[in-house]
């Protein structure tokens, strides 16, 4: 008995109705993780009330200057209280440096000659680089650079006429002075935008910028001791490049790494509101490893400036930042593990007597009165170089 296969309906005797359009593809998975754990779906995802986001048991604060009531787009009140010559030229660390506005302050408007921004957290570094994008977006361009444009197309005009004309044409053709090689602000407020950063990126840092020297100090010059007969050492001109390239961001513990950097000696640190977080994490070690630390790093007459917070606002910070600062806290309050306090002195005492610093000098204060941003701002000046006042020679024997 033979049996025969149902016969399969036409389209044209199909109830259902052909369709032109595709079936939609699935969304691709973009997620790329960085070790075998899946992705989180809607059915995992941790509440917020078992999982807390993590402190800032380091004062890493997303938004620190909005917490300071400073309006990040206005200079920073503690850079105004350093004299400009210990910037310009210098080699500077700026430790604890957030999101970067105080190091971009310093390369940008004060003329560091190469400055390092180190902080403890990876994503304030990512913002400080941003940041640092951002302002180089909203600079308008170099005049020295505009000027130097306008004297290479004169120069290839006057080749293409004579074209016995040489280089020596164009470099002749060059500014001679150059007091002011700084950048300048465009005063449009609609040169670069805010959104068109984020619609469209920032503008790429340019690489190989022409840098300009500074002649040393006559301070500096004095090798010889001043004594009749001896020559004095040659001291030559200091390269300086120009924002941006003189800035770096770095994501490190710097109490307790090294940087790249730190191959070679500092001419000032920065150490803006950090002495707290250090004093809490590490107690009076870590403090005293970063006073000595700093010491070793700076050059003969190098400074470091020094915004310290009082003990009296440690109970707070330690309350709010997990169980680690809360134990250590207890510790720095008495016993064996007494903490220093800086308002009775014994931060100058030991930078001083214990680390080898020349005297505290205070330079002012600032933040609002009466409100626990209202500090000082002090300055710690490494034997071996100029007084940081009087700019008279300083005895190294110690």
């Amino acid at each position: 008995m033979s049996t025969s296969r149902p016969r399969k309906p036409s389209l044209l005797e199909s109830s259902a109705r052909p369709t032109l359009d595709p079936p939609a593809r699935a969304p691709p998975q973009l997620f790329q993780p960085d070790s075998l754990e899946f992705p989180p779906t809607s059915h995992s995802v941790p509440s917020s009330s078992s999982h807390p986001a993590p402190k800032a048991i380091h004062g890493n604060y997303l938004n620190y200057y909005e917490r300071r009531n400073v309006d990040p787009s206005l200079p920073d009140s503690r850079l105004s209280l350093i004299p400009r010559d210990w910037i310009k030229g210098k080699k500077v660390l700026d430790v604890g440096s957030n999101a970067g506005q105080v190091t971009i302050e310093l390369a940008r408007d004060y003329e560091a000659g190469k400055v390092t921004g180190v902080d403890i957290d990876k994503d304030l570094t990512r913002k400080a680089k941003g940041n640092l994008d951002s302002a180089w977006s909203k600079q308008a361009p170099l005049k020295r650079l505009l000027d130097e444009s306008t004297a290479l197309l004169s120069a290839r005009k006057r080749r293409s006429r004579s074209p016995s004309s040489s280089t020596s044409t164009f470099l002749d053709s060059l500014p001679k002075s150059r007091s002011d090689p700084s950048p300048f602000v465009s005063s449009d407020p609609h040169y670069f935008p805010s959104s068109l950063g984020k619609m469209f990126g920032y503008l790429q840092p340019p690489k190989g910028l022409l840098s300009y020297h500074l002649l040393p100090t006559s301070s500096s010059n004095s090798a010889g001791g001043g004594k009749k007969g001896k020559k004095q050492r040659k001291e030559w001109p200091i390269e300086v490049k120009s924002f941006p390239e003189n800035v770096k961001f770095v994501t490190s513990d710097w109490v307790n790494e090294s940087l790249e950097s730190d191959r070679e000696s500092y001419d000032l640190i920065l150490a803006f509101s950090v002495t707290k977080w250090i004093h809490l994490t590490s107690l009076n070690a870590g403090l005293l490893t970063f006073f000595q630390k700093s010491f070793s790093l700076l050059s003969p007459g190098g400074r470091l400036i020094l915004e310290p917070q009082p003990f009296s606002t440690y109970s707070r910070s330690a309350k709010t930042s997990g169980p680690l600062l809360r134990e250590n806290y207890e510790l720095l309050k008495g016993g064996a593990q007494r903490g220093w306090r800086w308002e009775e002195g014994e931060f100058e005492r030991v930078l001083v007597e214990l680390v080898g610093f020349e005297r505290r000098e205070l330079l002012g204060e600032t933040g609002k009165v009466g409100s626990t941003f209202r500090r000082p701002v002090e300055v710690y000046t490494k034997r071996g170089g100029t007084n940081a006042t009087t700019g008279t020679k300083v005895d190294t024997s110690y």
